[in-house]
C-alpha cells in the first residue's frame, strides 16, 4: 500500500482483534449474560439476590476469558511464526498495563490503551536503547496510575454513604 509492505497475518490479525472487541463489548453491554456480568461484578450479594446464578456467571466469564486468550495465543503464534510455553508473560503484563491505561472495565479503553503504550514504546526506542521499551511501558503505567489512576477513558466511580 503506498510503498509500505504489510505482511498479510498482521491485517488478519488487526482485524480479528477489532471484531473480537465490538463482539465483546456487543456481549456485555446488550446480552442478558452481559448485564449478569456486570451485576455480579458489581456485587455478588445482591446479583445473587435479584435471581442470578452467581456462580454459572463466574463460570462462563473465566470461560469466555479463557477463549480469549486462546485466541490471542493463536495470533501471537501467527505473528512469530513459532509458540513457547511462556511466550505470554510478557504480553500478558502488558495487556494488563493496557487494560489500566485505557480504564479498568472498558473494552474500548483498553484497546486504545493498546495502541497507546504501543506507541509509547515505538516512540521511546526512536530515544532510547531498544532494550528499554519496557521501562517505557511501565514507566507510563506508574505514570497513568499517579495521576490518572481511572485511565483515559476510565469513570470514577463514587460510592453512596448510607
Amino acid at each position: 500500500i503506498g510503498g509500505i509492505n504489510i505482511a498479510y497475518s498482521r491485517i488478519v490479525i488487526l482485524v480479528i482483534s477489532v471484531v473480537v472487541m465490538l463482539l465483546l463489548t456487543l456481549l456485555v453491554k446488550y446480552s442478558r449474560l452481559g448485564k449478569a456480568m456486570r451485576a455480579v461484578a458489581e456485587n455478588k450479594d445482591v446479583a445473587a439476590l435479584m435471581g442470578i446464578n452467581v456462580d454459572q456467571v463466574i463460570n462462563r466469564t473465566f470461560l469466555i476469558g479463557s477463549a480469549l486468550a486462546g485466541l490471542a495465543g493463536v495470533m501471537v503464534g501467527m505473528y512469530y511464526l513459532q509458540i513457547r510455553n511462556t511466550m505470554g508473560f510478557v504480553p500478558g503484563i502488558k495487556a494488563f498495563t493496557a487494560a489500566v491505561l485505557g480504564g479498568i472495565g472498558n473494552i474500548p479503553g483498553a484497546m486504545l490503551g493498546g495502541y497507546v503504550l504501543g506507541l509509547a514504546e515505538t516512540v521511546g526506542v526512536q530515544f532510547l536503547p531498544a532494550v528499554y521499551k519496557d521501562v517505557v511501558a511501565f514507566s507510563l503505567l506508574v505514570l497513568i496510575l499517579i495521576f490518572k489512576p481511572t485511565g483515559l477513558l476510565g469513570e470514577s466511580i463514587s460510592e453512596k454513604k448510607l
